[in-house]
């Protein structure tokens, strides 16, 4: 659901309805930190068998460039 911002008056009361509201909008915006080298994942694209398990993939990081993703057995 879309963040609707509360247009604010003298004299509004403060209802945890309210807040609630603006802590749920500010959470859908936040950026993890930047990686080590000060870049994030940006997407994400995952391979998979023809049983459908998955078997590793590529990530996208914010500077374009690509890498490997592997794929552990739970456990291992």
């Amino acid at each position: 659901m879309a963040y609707v911002k509360t247009d604010w008056k003298a004299g509004d009361l403060i209802t945890s309805e309210k807040l609630n509201n603006l802590e749920n909008g500010v959470a859908a915006e936040q950026v993890g930190p930047a990686g080590k080298d000060g870049v994030n994942i940006t997407g994400l694209e995952l391979t998979t068998d023809s049983g459908g398990k998955v078997t590793g993939g590529t990530a996208t990081l914010s500077d374009g460039k690509t890498i490997a993703v592997t794929v552990k057995a739970a456990g291992a």
